[in-house]
């Protein structure tokens, strides 16, 4: 089992800058082609809540408002396997709510969105899983080692236990909150621990905790493809020398960007002492 740290926003387009510094004072202008804006997608349906849709297109190098990206007056439909659809509401620019679709363990669910920005129908289905893993004990701690063979290692600890169960494969995100901010997530599979007791350790080299935070894990159970999607991320920053392909594996169809993700959740909290 591994757990994979994973990217929580992909609004930006990569792009690298190189130059050479020499010892003379020189101007140096950047020439920037424009690149075609996409939109992404970010589709939850969380188990007995509302689904919500977040629709953006990533932003121009030259852009500094981050409303400007967010895609309003969209057509989102959802519809899940008992044959019932609904148009969601745009609560907010960009933000698409459900009022009468919730989600169901073990239902299916179909997203189609039509937008301004796209001739393209985006469509997308993802099926939520029939039950949710409860988490059996929260803890947080000053690491053991902080430095190993002089590699510094993240200040504190989160450990996540819980029992997965043995009927089928199972794929897991684990989202981080302190103070009710989302800090980082994180995804793993359960190949190296079907059916047994287990222990996630939840490694951020950039988490800060203090007296009296509080720290909430939310133990989403997830699909194979938002796992998938999720678990890319983690070669995002390794990208070599000729290589094509930037963008992490979506299940979305009619679009590079985003997720559609059913799942079944719980939450646990403590506060650190």
């Amino acid at each position: 089992m591994k757990t994979i740290r994973t990217i929580q926003k992909i609004f930006l387009p990569i792009l690298t800058l190189v130059y050479v510094a020499t010892s003379c004072s020189e101007t140096i202008e950047f020439e920037f082609n424009p690149v075609k804006p996409e939109i992404v997608v970010e589709g939850h349906v969380p188990a007995l809540e509302c689904a919500e849709v977040i629709l953006s297109k990533t932003a121009e190098i030259n852009s500094s408002n981050p409303q400007d990206n967010l895609i309003k007056n969209a057509l989102v439909t959802l519809e899940d396997n008992s044959g019932i659809s609904e148009i969601l509401v745009e609560v907010s620019p960009g933000h698409y709510r459900s009022n009468k679709i919730r989600g169901m363990p073990g239902s299916t669910y179909k997203l189609t969105v039509q937008t301004n920005e796209s001739e393209k129908t985006i469509n997308s289905m993802d099926v939520m899983p029939a039950e949710s893993v409860s988490i059996n004990k929260l803890r947080a701690r000053r690491s053991i080692l902080p430095e190993i063979e002089g590699v510094k290692m993240p200040e504190w600890e989160v450990i996540v236990e819980y029992t997965d169960p043995a009927k089928e494969t199972n794929y897991y995100r684990f989202v981080e909150y302190v103070n009710g901010k989302i800090i980082a997530s994180y995804v793993e599979d359960d190949k190296l621990n079907n059916g047994k007791d287990s222990k996630s350790f939840l490694t951020n080299f950039d988490r800060q905790l203090s007296p009296g935070d509080t720290l909430t894990i939310e133990m989403q159970s997830i699909s194979e493809a938002v796992y998938n999607y999720f678990y890319s991320f983690s070669y995002l920053g390794q990208l070599v020398q000729g290589s094509t392909k930037t963008n992490p594996i979506t299940n979305i169809n009619g679009a590079e960007l985003g997720y559609f993700s059913a799942y079944a959740s719980c939450k646990k909290s403590i506060v650190i002492e």
